[in-house]
């Protein structure tokens, strides 16, 4: 018999480890940088270290509340975060998107929201509606609707990242709830070459998609940014460059402490030290999957698998 009153420590000791890691990582990515914009080395790791206070209280009082109760939140978080989706259009645009709603001190993603709140929604619906998992219509309405309204706002800000991360997510869910395989391939074909005819014929995001495949053709023929993690990355070798040693943080690599925080750890922690961090995104992953099959209902392994999921694939689409 599972005692599922226990948590799972191991699962526990990779997410300090990786926040941990986290922290160590930011700071020596940033301190240069923050000290350059704001006149303090600290300023950027002080805020995530705020983030992780909040992170690990948000822990400890989730473990101890029955998660059954979050299904009767589910439609109004739902709708909710749909509204901050439409509320951050009419925000300031940061570097030419608008993905932020800052309000006084505290700034957040309303993508993050969504997400969260898209993964209990469907953990929920999924879980009272399965007897009609084999049905086309069942798979189309209401779950590719509400996907295809989210996708559009996204668009608007712009985030395609957030796109294709969501996108997955559905698809994910949705197959471990029984969907069909051909009717994945039925929804699958018309999105793909939606995608294909928004990218190559209307242009949205074209120079980025480009941009990409040049550097899978060769990663220095890409952009500046595709090359400086290019060059961070590869710079580290084995062993890396040593904590805090690295060069492409010195106002080479745009944004080394978030979106290029993986270039910057490869360069200082080498292959091992970046291998290593993936190998514990995986065993969180493994350990995450466990636990959503030994769940005692269908709700709680679709609500484990869709945070795990969205963990892993999130980490890969960024470190990718």
């Amino acid at each position: 018999m599972i005692d599922r009153s226990k948590p799972d420590y191991l699962l526990l000791l990779v997410v300090l480890i990786l926040i941990a890691i986290g922290m160590v990582m930011v700071y020596s990515a940033s301190a240069i940088l923050a000290l350059d914009r704001i006149g303090n080395s600290m300023a950027f790791a002080k805020m995530q270290a705020i983030w992780v206070i909040v992170s690990l209280i948000s822990i400890f009082i989730l473990t101890r509340i029955d998660y059954h109760k979050l299904e009767k939140l589910s439609l109004w978080l739902l709708i909710f975060s749909f509204g901050c989706l439409v509320a951050v259009l009419f925000f300031p645009s940061v570097k030419g998107v608008n993905r932020w709603i800052k309000l006084g001190p505290v700034t957040f993603q309303p993508s993050e929201l969504f997400k969260l709140s898209l993964i209990l929604f469907l953990a929920h619906s999924l879980n009272k509606r399965k007897m009609r998992i084999a049905e086309l219509e069942f798979v189309l309405v209401p779950y590719f609707v509400i996907f295809g309204v989210a996708a559009v706002l996204l668009m608007k800000e712009p985030h395609l990242g957030a796109v294709l991360l969501m996108g997955t997510i559905v698809f994910g869910m949705l197959f471990v709830a029984g969907t069909k395989i051909k009717h994945f391939l039925m929804i699958v074909t018309p999105v793909v070459l939606g995608l294909f005819v928004l990218v190559f014929l209307f242009g949205y995001k074209k120079p980025r998609v480009e941009d990409y495949l040049k550097s899978m053709e060769h990663p220095l023929k890409g952009s500046y940014q595709m090359a400086q993690s290019v060059l961070a990355l590869s710079s580290g070798e084995l062993l890396g460059a040593g904590l805090g040693e690295g060069k492409a943080k010195l106002f080479f690599l745009p944004e080394p402490h978030t979106d290029f925080i993986f270039a910057t750890t490869g360069e200082e922690l080498g292959f091992l030290g970046s291998s290593a961090i993936l190998v514990l995104f995986f065993i969180l992953a493994l350990r995450g999957f466990a636990i959503a099959r030994k769940a005692s209902d269908d709700f709680g392994c679709l609500l484990a698998f869709g945070i795990t999921f969205s963990i892993f694939m999130g980490a890969l689409i960024n470190a990718g």
